[in-house]
């Protein structure tokens, strides 16, 4: 399968037709990024076939951040390495010619700048005098890419979100993988490039490009190695279109654990009568810390979309500007997407809704949503 290259942003009816609905890869020209703060304040551009990343001014601005740091060369269990780091030290040992192998990985920067006191401003570089501000928002979300409701429920009612940005040197690399539970991913080079090997849905049972921007579709498994010393901003997103694959990627992590606790089952069952409650809650307690959700968070994130989506409810964020209405599909298209999902949940044999704490009246306020005869519908598809 070809991947598209796109010299300009496409328009959201073209990109929702031609690659959020077939679930294809596209690749989209450096102008979406071009006004971006960072873009100019984080490399110069002055040779754009090799931009040079501005490590100096990067480590006088977030040098005091903590990273995750991935040691490309040792592995550990199924991944690599991992330590946390102040950003300033990891960059001294790159310019020492030392941790050639270390990658900052799923630092969660914006977050971070926008939650926390700025400090003063460092004075700018000598010869860069208009590089731009020093913190504050260093890019925004492509419109494209702003039906988010990943991101949009997390800013909101959570400390955390799935915004990244990734630094690292020349052969530094991320492992073959598939995003959590199935989400799509934008990747955006800010400066240097990468290679991406990107395997459909349909070749998962087999597995045991150079660009400034990509979109990683739902379940595709993938893996990127760095070319050049490259930065990049990464989100991990979901939306009503590969919402159902979020819910049954979901469904079989649930299955996954309950195999690998059929010992604890057993126990459980042995010992009393009312055991589904308490065997319910230890599986979703360990799905949620394998991947950091659990049913609950699932519901809740989408009944926060649905009563964006509805127009019923104005829960957005400071840390998140939702997305207009010509930037989503129909709201009869959302409730087409989410309404078998939700009748499949309540159906399951496993009755979480019901054993859950808290679930059942997420998923209750669900279905009313789903009632709900909304006016949005900016175009017909």
């Amino acid at each position: 399968m070809g991947c598209d290259y796109l010299a300009e942003p496409p328009s959201y009816s073209q990109f929702f037709q031609n690659y959020l609905l077939p679930n294809k890869p596209v690749l989209i020209g450096p102008r979406v990024i071009s006004s971006w703060p960072a873009y100019h304040a984080w490399a110069s551009h002055a040779d754009p076939d090799n931009p040079q990343i501005d490590w100096d001014y990067l480590s006088d601005v977030y040098g005091e951040h903590e990273v995750m740091v991935a040691d490309c060369a040792t592995r550990e269990f199924s991944d690599q390495k991992r330590e946390t780091m102040r950003f300033r030290d990891l960059v001294a040992l790159w310019k020492a010619g030392h941790g050639g192998a270390l990658y900052a990985k799923d630092w969660h920067l914006a977050r971070a700048v926008a939650t926390a006191a700025p400090p003063p401003s460092p004075s700018p570089a000598p010869s860069s005098p208009s590089r731009g501000p020093a913190l504050g928002s260093f890019y925004a979300t492509p419109a494209l890419f702003r039906d988010d409701w990943m991101n949009a429920y997390y800013s909101a009612c959570t400390a955390d979100d799935f915004r990244f940005v990734y630094a690292g040197a020349a052969h530094t690399f991320t492992p073959l993988h598939r995003d959590v539970y199935a989400s799509y991913s934008w990747s955006t080079n800010v400066a240097g490039r990468k290679r991406w090997w990107l395997f459909p849905p349909a070749q998962t049972p087999l597995l045991g490009g150079e660009a400034r921007g990509d979109v990683v579709p739902s379940g595709w498994y993938h893996q990127v190695e760095n070319l050049t010393a490259c930065i990049s901003i990464n989100h991990n997103w979901c939306n009503s279109v590969n919402l159902p694959a979020l819910y049954e990627s979901m469904c079989a992590k649930v299955e996954e654990v309950e195999r690998a606790l059929e010992d604890v089952q057993e126990l459980l069952a042995q010992n009393g009568t009312d055991w589904r409650g308490e065997w319910t809650r230890i599986v979703q307690d360990v799905v949620e810390k394998d991947a950091g959700w659990n049913w609950v968070t699932f519901w809740k994130m989408v009944l926060h979309a649905l009563r964006i989506a509805s127009g019923c409810e104005d829960q957005t964020s400071s840390l998140w500007e939702p997305a207009s209405p010509e930037l989503t599909p129909p709201w009869s298209f959302i409730k087409a997407r989410v309404r078998p999902c939700f009748d499949d949940f309540i159906r399951r044999e496993q009755c979480e809704f019901e054993l859950v704490e808290g679930l059942r009246g997420v998923v209750d306020a669900v279905g009313a949503a789903l009632q709900i005869n909304g006016a949005r519908e900016p175009y017909s598809l």
